[in-house]
């Protein structure tokens, strides 16, 4: 997929980052409150979405002035004034007329570009889109929506900001519920936080937003509107999208089960993204899983429970941090695919089989240097590339058993992987025949010689 280096548009006194990735018709993404288009591509769940995205059109997606890469702001700007950022980084691109999606707060800079400047907007995406003040007072909770008391509300959005960078669950808890278990999640949030903005960014960026309106200009929004939400989203009910249709000329309102606000993280992702997909397009997504030949890698992290409670919590939760950028970094590198964080180890995917082995010798040597001990195990086969960017088959179940057949410190292949690099540059160790759980036969492996 095409993607641009991170650019920059000047609006004012301020520069705005900003990236265009994918092909097909322009459609301008206008963020929620946190945003970081560059590292938001290191995280899997982010990755997979933006992948999707870009099979169908090109976007363009910036951070806004206070976030990621973009300049800050010492006076809360205005409305109209963060419009301006839309057109800066529009004009910058020589994209005269684009579609628009909204997410979130980023709805509200939506509504009023699509008022105020008709002749720049196509058609018109609002998800999980926030409203002004003046219409909450209009609003009526149906007795099926998660209570929006407006002091829990805060409350929340107090403990988020006071934990910011160090406290990453609170963020979760408000934004993505469904990974409420997945520490591995929850540590690349922190490491999202930290990255992205200072607690006083995030503080000065809350309050900036919380007396924005658009309201008195939605009647005038001339564009084809739809407006989504899904319906346990803790911090944006449905009842906002419902207004948002109902005052939005012709609007078009569609309800999506689940909890999450950053909607992209969902089991049923898909039902939603690509009903915005269809809408701009023209025409429905591709729904099918792909299958393709892969090398496949598993690491684990020996004896993970024990150094835990040897070391303690934080200590452990920063090791494991550094654990996570380091594979991050490592798979970037080698052209591979990081599918998931399984907690203590990870799965990687990659074209070829020296790309894989390559990555699992660096994660092996530079993971053991801030004293984590990893075995590691590739198979090299045909996988099912599912729709939520899993993947499945036997090549990925005979690497996750040469995986656990590794001694710590090791990493072991399959004799499919060894046969494929003979007369290359890498030397191996033969490691006897196995029996494997789960798989018929007995498989010889054999273990990578370091270097």
């Amino acid at each position: 997929m095409e993607t641009s280096d991170l650019r920059y548009a000047r609006s004012g006194d301020l520069n705005i980052a900003y990236q265009q990735y994918g092909s097909g018709p322009d459609v301008v993404i206008i963020p929620g409150l946190v945003c970081n288009v560059e590292l938001a591509w290191e995280h899997e769940v982010y990755r997979r979405a933006r992948e999707h995205i870009g099979k169908y059109v090109r976007a363009l997606e910036f951070d806004k002035r206070g976030m990621g890469s973009s300049d800050r702001f010492e006076q809360a700007p205005t409305l109209e004034q963060r419009i301006d950022d839309i057109k800066a980084v529009m004009d910058a691109e020589g994209i005269e007329r684009a579609h628009v999606l909204g997410l979130s707060e980023g709805g509200m800079m939506a509504q009023l570009f699509a008022a105020l400047h008709p002749e720049r907007v196509d058609r018109l995406v609002l998800i999980n889109s926030f409203i002004g003040a003046s219409a909450l007072g209009h609003l009526k909770r149906r007795d099926d929506e998660p209570r929006m008391r407006r002091t829990d509300v805060l409350d929340r959005f107090g403990r988020m900001i006071d934990g910011w960078g160090r406290e990453p669950e609170h963020f979760v808890d408000i934004f993505a519920p469904s990974k409420h278990d997945d520490p591995a999640f929850a540590r690349w949030v922190g490491r999202f936080q930290r990255q992205t903005c200072s607690r006083a960014d995030i503080l000065r960026q809350f309050e900036s937003i919380v007396s924005l309106d658009a309201n008195d200009q939605l009647a005038d929004i001339r564009a084809p509107t739809l407006v989504m939400n899904v319906i346990g989203d803790r911090s944006i009910p449905p009842s906002f999208g419902r207004y948002l249709a109902e005052h939005i000329p012709g609007a078009r309102y569609e309800e999506f089960p689940g909890e999450d606000h950053l909607f992209w993280i969902m089991p049923n992702w898909r039902e939603l993204m690509d009903c915005w997909i269809e809408f701009v397009t023209g025409r429905a997504p591709n729904v099918r899983s792909e299958r393709r030949f892969a090398t496949v890698l598993f690491t684990d992290i020996v004896n993970s429970t024990a150094s835990s409670a040897a070391v303690g919590d934080t200590a452990w939760r920063e090791t494991l941090d550094r654990h996570d950028r380091i594979a991050w970094q490592a798979a970037d590198r080698h052209a591979g695919t990081l599918v998931k964080n399984t907690g203590d180890g990870l799965l990687m995917t990659f074209t070829t089989p020296s790309q894989a082995v390559e990555c699992a010798a660096e994660l092996v040597r530079e993971l053991g240097r801030v004293g984590l001990s990893l075995r590691a195990g590739l198979h090299a086969g045909e996988i099912a590339v599912r729709e939520d960017g899993d993947v499945t088959g036997l090549a990925v179940n005979l690497a996750a058993r040469v995986q656990q057949a590794a001694a710590g410190g090791a990493t072991w292949v399959s004799s499919t992987v060894h046969d494929l690099l003979l007369g290359g540059e890498w030397s191996f160790t033969e490691r006897g025949e196995h029996e494997l759980k789960g798989i018929d036969g007995a498989w010889r492996l054999y273990e990578l010689a370091t270097r």
